[in-house]
C-alpha cells in the first residue's frame, strides 16, 4: 500500500509542473501530448489486436481518472487500495467516500498527461503514464476490461534512471 500511496502522491506533483502557466491555448497547443502521439508510440506490436475504440477508451479512462479522481473509473479492488483508509472489504460506496477525502484536484489537465507503451493481454491493458517535464518519473497503470468497460485496476510507480 505504501507504493500505491507514493504513486498517488508523486505523479500528480510531477504532472502539476505541466499545469496552466498563463500561456494562451494557441501558444500551448504544440506542447500537449496527443492521442495520435500515444498511438504512434504504442504501435500495433504488443497491442494484442486492440481496436482503435478500445485504445481510445483506455487512454480516456486513465486521463479522466487522473484529472477527476472519478471512483467509477476504477475497479473496486483498486479503489480500496488507493483510498488509504478503506477497509479491505469496503463496498464501492465506502471506498469512494474514503478516496474522496484524500483525493485533491490536480493542477494539470488531461492534455498534460503523456501516455506511452500501451499493451494488452487477456483483457488487461498496461500503459505508461508520465509527463514531458519529468520523463524519468512514470507510473505504469493497469486497466482491466470489466463488463464491457475499461477500468483502472492497478499502478506501479517507476523511477528507473534517476
Amino acid at each position: 500500500m505504501a507504493r500505491r500511496f507514493l504513486a498517488a502522491l508523486v505523479l500528480p506533483l510531477v504532472l502539476a509542473g505541466c499545469g496552466n502557466d498563463d500561456r494562451s491555448g494557441a501558444d500551448h497547443a504544440d506542447d500537449a501530448p496527443t492521442t495520435a502521439t500515444t498511438a504512434a508510440t504504442a504501435g500495433d506490436a504488443g497491442s494484442g489486436g486492440l481496436s482503435a475504440a478500445d485504445r481510445t477508451a483506455i487512454e480516456e479512462t486513465v486521463r479522466e481518472f487522473l484529472v477527476t479522481g472519478d471512483c467509477n473509473l476504477t475497479t473496486v479492488e483498486y479503489l480500496r487500495d488507493i483510498s488509504l483508509f478503506a477497509e479491505d472489504d469496503a463496498t464501492r460506496e465506502e471506498a469512494c467516500t474514503a478516496w474522496e477525502k484524500v483525493y485533491s484536484k490536480p493542477l494539470f489537465t488531461k492534455e498534460d498527461v503523456l501516455l506511452t507503451d500501451l499493451t494488452v493481454s487477456d483483457g488487461v491493458a498496461t500503459v505508461k503514464v508520465g509527463s514531458e517535464i519529468a520523463p524519468k518519473l512514470t507510473t505504469l497503470y493497469q486497466v482491466t476490461l470489466v463488463e464491457g468497460a475499461w477500468l483502472v485496476s492497478g499502478d506501479e510507480y517507476n523511477t528507473d534512471g534517476l
